[in-house]
């Protein structure tokens, strides 16, 4: 069963909660199946903070809401799509507040009810869609992905990228203007990661759904770094040399070492991943011991990995004919943490790390699927650069129209009064943060007179990819600023994060400055308040 049809069904609605009180919202191409509507009371569920930074994170509180799911399908295409619409009743935690959320997915799920939770908490209608695909986790499209072997179902991967989702804005309007007897006063969509991207896919090509939107961590080079976070696996195999994590994590302690100190404060975290690469070169440290875990003994930081670090860390590059060095793609900056990109499985029984790659799973999961077209696994230690960079330009050339959301010309959110907020951890291993900062500077470039008005990017030191991972600097406030800049006019120029606290419970707070501004200690307050750092 799908996820949406299962999860917080409660039970039949009376009154206005009740199917037969919830009309078909009239929605272009699409004809509707069915309705159901169930009252749901003293449900709780854990709300990770990046789905919905705001006060009701943890513990999980109760919610009382209405939940109606509708299903439709786009006649001639076979597709039946889930939409699911939570409606907060008067003794939810916190009553309707007249708006409405649109709560984005992750991987390859278009949607999923973990995102709406702290949205009802905050008093807000939401809406999420499953985008016509039965998924169990976020990281298989194996249920959706080929119409046969050999055949991408093209038609799933644009319910996928964008259709549903714009669907899914307006059967959440409609939906909540039925059920409260009153149109919403403002609309938001809040995602990370894929969520991060649909923001920004709805924001260029839909940007009259929303008044504001939230894109955390986007992957809005959709076809681009699936392919290219691959390349540290397929160095290995051309090294013949998988390391083992604990090597990698070693090669990332001694370059927080060395760079922890270049903004003026001591706190464990690289605020400034690009002077870092110009100041550590993890081929300085190679013969160097260090302690393994995982063996319990010492090793030697390897000539093998330390060119694996530098390709994971500045990218993947090439020399062309002329002798000159070409970037092709971006890497994860040296501040990444947990070396997705670089992972390896060992086997650490003879006393010595035997180790083969271990690539994350999205990556591998496009190349099956969407390259290769095929429900057979990929060895990706059969795969070599020159077939690496073959099937980068083949997922450029297929999809871009279809998912790539890194269009500049954002004249239509502009148009529609519409806010952009993006934000991005700098310790991100998953999606590289610095393609991040080529989208806005991009947009700035196309729209140099006016993208202030509508477009702010924050990054964060130290968060891993969606606030995952200890010690980050978290934007906690951040819809909090986007809310402001819609409702009030408020350009959010500068934002408050904080770190979780210590084992003594101390934390860090530091202020997250609008790019291209840095935070800048001021050389004598408290190196743990905001208050000593301004926006330079």
């Amino acid at each position: 069963m799908d996820p949406l049809a299962s999860l917080a069904m409660g039970v039949p609605g009376l009154g206005p909660c009740a199917a037969s009180s919830i009309p078909f919202p009239t929605l272009r191409g699409a004809e509707f199946l069915g309705v159901e509507a169930n009252w749901v009371t003293n449900f709780t569920m854990s709300i990770p903070r990046v789905l919905f930074p705001g006060p009701f994170l943890s513990p999980a509180v109760p919610l009382s809401f209405c939940n109606v799911t509708l299903s439709y399908t786009h006649p001639g295409t076979h597709d039946r799509i889930l939409t699911q619409v939570w409606l907060p009743m008067d003794d939810n935690v916190v009553p309707w507040n007249g708006q409405f959320v649109g709560a984005g997915g992750g991987g390859f799920m278009t949607g999923f009810l973990g995102s709406s939770v702290g949205a009802v908490a905050s008093g807000y209608s939401v809406a999420t869609t499953d985008g016509g695909h039965t998924v169990e986790n976020f990281e298989d499209p194996q249920t959706w992905a080929l119409a046969s072997e050999g055949n991408v179902n093209l038609n799933a991967l644009q319910n996928f990228a964008s259709v549903s989702l714009a669907d899914a804005a307006a059967i959440g309007k409609s939906v909540s203007a039925q059920f409260y007897n009153r149109e919403v006063d403002r609309s938001y969509f809040i995602g990370c990661s894929t969520g991060g991207r649909q923001a920004l896919m709805l924001a260029q090509r839909y940007p009259h759904l929303y008044d504001g939107y939230l894109s955390a961590a986007p992957a809005a080079y959709w076809t681009e770094f699936l392919v290219t976070m691959l390349r540290g696996q397929v160095r290995m195999a051309e090294l013949a040399y998988a390391p083992p994590p604990c090597e990698m994590a070693e090669f990332r302690r001694r370059a927080v070492a060395a760079c922890d100190g270049l903004d003026g404060v001591e706190d464990g975290i690289i605020s400034d991943p690009d002077m870092c690469l110009d100041t550590f070169d993890p081929r300085t440290v190679v013969g160097a011991e260090f302690e393994c875990a995982e063996l319990g003994k010492k090793l030697k930081l390897s000539e093998k990995g330390a060119d694996i670090a530098v390709t994971v860390w500045g990218g993947w590059k090439e020399i062309d004919e002329d002798g000159n060095e070409k970037r092709i793609w971006d890497g994860i900056g040296i501040a990444g943490g947990d070396f997705v990109i670089a992972r390896t499985e060992c086997d650490y029984s003879t006393g010595e790390p035997v180790c083969k790659p271990a690539p994350f799973v999205i990556y591998l999961q496009w190349l099956q699927y969407f390259l290769y077209e095929t429900n057979q696994p990929v060895d990706i230690t059969k795969v070599t650069t020159a077939e690496l960079a073959r099937l980068l330009k083949k997922s450029r050339q297929l999809y871009d129209s279809a998912i790539r959301t890194a269009d500049p010309d954002l004249s239509g959110l502009r148009k529609a009064g519409g806010k952009l907020l993006i934000w991005h951890g700098l310790s991100d291993t998953v999606i590289p943060f610095n393609q991040t900062r080529r989208y806005y500077e991009e947009v700035a470039a196309f729209d140099h007179k006016h993208a202030d008005e509508y477009l702010r990017y924050f990054e964060a030191p130290g968060v891993d990819h969606c606030g995952q991972g200890p010690g980050g600097l978290f934007p906690h406030t951040v819809f909090q600023a986007l809310k402001g800049w819609v409702e009030e006019g408020k350009k959010p120029d500068m934002l408050l994060a904080q770190t979780e606290p210590d084992a003594d419970g101390l934390l860090w707070e530091r202020v997250l400055c609008s790019h291209p501004k840095r935070a800048k200690y001021d050389g004598k307050g408290d190196t743990r308040a905001a208050a000593s750092y301004s926006c330079e």
